[in-house]
């Protein structure tokens, strides 16, 4: 699908093809075209990228990367989210106007809506994992809960959480907010939730990270469950010496356990 980075998925092509005539509006049409488009160049851009040569020094690599990091991020909230807006704007006054339609007709018009909201619930994610917001000065509590409340007017999603002010080294801050913003844009790409739930915590010396979804979930065992690209995430948090404990099951949520040991005098 398309949410899982699928962009050839058959929910463009089966719609604009030619055994499928029915057009829902010359205008929406033109604008998915241009999306799906766009969407296929991105992809193919992210594996060009990926492919690059592998001699350059570290140092080299995380700059180039920031860098398309940042473009791919500018890109996608300049021409697709516009793109996006637009199919919903036409799509809200072609539904205003329609009285008495066929049942197809009225079908294809959700599945358009369906299919609008799901990309921009994914666009959303992209740019928090592309272009991550900063603290910027505050505290980890309050740039957690600036995050969630931002998240909350935006996603379709009902968000429970409750972070305690706790004090620890500013290098370990920005690690679990950046932590953080990847789990939440895991979420938001794959695990379809309705309920998320984020726990920030301490119990004695030891700092807690909890992220549970109620959404589809998947089979940890599996090699390729890095859907939910958390192998970066446990070398960051291993980086720290804490460790991070997975538990889901398909079809009913997720829930992500970190635990760090906070130092000391650092």
């Amino acid at each position: 699908m398309m949410s899982q980075g699928h962009y050839s998925a058959s929910i463009f092509l089966n719609m604009y093809s030619l055994d499928t005539p029915l057009q829902i509006n010359e205008d929406i049409d033109r604008q998915f075209l241009k999306l799906h488009e766009k969407l296929m160049f991105m992809a193919d851009e992210a594996l060009k990228n990926a492919e690059e040569d592998k001699a350059l020094d570290e140092e080299t690599k995380n700059d180039i990367l920031e860098g398309e990091r940042k473009r791919i991020a500018r890109e996608l909230h300049d021409s697709v989210s516009q793109q996006l807006f637009a199919a919903s704007m036409m799509l809200s006054a072609v539904n205003q106007q329609i009285e008495e339609s066929t049942e197809g007709v009225v079908s294809q018009l959700k599945m358009v809506e369906q299919t609008i909201n799901a990309s921009q619930t994914e666009m959303r994610a992209l740019l928090l994992h592309l272009r991550p917001v900063q603290l910027d000065g505050k505290s980890l509590k309050q740039g957690i809960e600036h995050l969630l409340k931002e998240l909350t007017s935006k996603i379709e999603v009902n968000i429970h959480y409750e972070i305690e002010r706790i004090t620890m080294p500013t290098v370990m801050e920005d690690h679990f907010f950046r932590i953080l913003q990847e789990l939440l844009s895991n979420v938001l790409r794959h695990a379809k939730a309705k309920v998320l739930e984020v726990y920030l915590t301490q119990n004695n010396n030891v700092i807690q990270l909890r992220v549970n979804d109620d959404g589809v979930g998947f089979d940890v065992e599996k090699p390729k469950s890095g859907s939910y690209g958390l192998q970066n995430i446990k070398e960051r948090i291993e980086g720290m010496g804490g460790s991070v404990k997975v538990v889901s099951l398909p079809s009913f949520g997720t829930r992500i356990e970190i635990n760090v040991p906070l130092i000391v005098g650092e």
